[in-house]
């Protein structure tokens, strides 16, 4: 398949794909999926506790953290919720409850949790900076700062950008080592279209705290759209390294090589988006190329022929339908 026949596919949805980095645009119908990481006061990973999620409906649930730290609670209802940590055996700390608002737009909401020494929580401020710093209160994130990033989250579902950066730089200003804050401003350009400003802000998010899987993800979507795409693959595949069960991430890292012609890794991973989520629907595109990349043609037709079974009222099925039966017709099959 030449480069234009690569380009063409590739671009289908393209845009549409990236909605809002915290909460991929795949199926809207289902429960909503509540993941992140646990990390101990010294950043490393808080491997083996327990992460509840309760409401006020009554729901509530609980797992184990993974050997990242990593925890995911899927078909939460939508509603509003709390994350709470049980922390390890035979220590002190702690950590505030996490607000979950899950009937916001999207289908998965993410949030990491600090534990924290009550030794340092207690650490006195001078009275005359309201600056604190992660060393010093070991992400005690003011409220005001919190509240700013709630406004600013508000704005962005609103698509009033300028006003979510406002109170993005608010909390940013009250607490300069916000990394989440960084990254939600990331988001906010994306949404806005400004992709190099986008990227910038990912990049500081990660230089606070290099393991932000949201930052990573969207510094690989930045640099991807912006055709960057060696860039991008060391970005997200560390995104997928702390978090190999988000489709997105997968998805993104699959187009990426695909763009460099790296056939097996672009198949790995999309089919990998494919069996955590089955609604992915465009994954069956980008897997009709990494196949035809192989010179397996019958496959590369199959996959054509899923996504168009699925999204039948897709604006370029009589294209894809015409590529499905020129792929069918090569002579070169698996």
């Amino acid at each position: 398949m030449g480069h234009s026949s690569l380009n063409s596919i590739r671009l289908v949805g393209m845009t549409t794909l990236f909605l809002v980095m915290s909460t991929p645009a795949y199926c809207q119908v289902r429960g909503i999926a509540v993941y992140g990481r646990v990390f101990l006061p010294d950043s490393q990973p808080a491997v083996q506790v327990t992460v509840n999620i309760s409401g006020q409906n009554g729901f509530a649930s609980s797992t184990v953290t993974d050997g990242r730290g990593g925890f995911r609670f899927d078909g939460i209802p939508r509603s509003m919720f709390r994350l709470t940590v049980s922390p390890p055996s035979n220590t002190r700390y702690y950590a505030d409850s996490i607000s979950v608002d899950t009937s916001r737009e999207g289908d998965s909401f993410m949030a990491d949790i600090f534990l924290r020494n009550p030794l340092e929580a207690n650490v006195k401020r001078s009275k005359s900076s309201q600056v604190v710093s992660v060393r010093e209160a070991n992400q005690q994130i003011p409220k005001d700062a919190r509240k700013a990033l709630g406004k600013a989250q508000r704005y962005r579902d609103q698509k009033k950008f300028d006003a979510a950066l406002g109170e993005l730089d608010k909390a940013i200003g009250i607490y300069p080592e916000y990394f989440q804050a960084f990254t939600e401003k990331g988001i906010v350009q994306i949404n806005a279209g400004r992709l190099k400003e986008a990227l910038q802000d990912f990049g500081k998010a990660i230089e606070i705290f290099p393991q932000h899987e949201p930052a990573l993800s969207g510094a690989g979507y930045c640099l991807l759209s912006l055709g960057n795409y060696e860039e991008s693959i060391a970005f997200l595949e560390k995104a997928v390294q702390l978090n190999a069960n988000h489709p997105k991430n997968l998805l993104f890292l699959g187009i990426a090589n695909l763009a460099l012609s790296r056939w097996q890794r672009a198949q790995e991973v999309l089919e990998q988006a494919l069996k955590l989520d089955a609604g992915a629907v465009s994954a069956h595109l980008y897997l009709a190329d990494a196949f035809a990349g192989q010179h397996l043609y019958s496959r590369a037709a199959d996959e054509l022929h899923t996504y168009l079974e699925k999204n039948p009222e897709a604006p370029n099925a009589d294209r894809l339908l015409q590529r499905e039966k020129y792929l069918r017709s090569q002579k070169l099959q698996p």
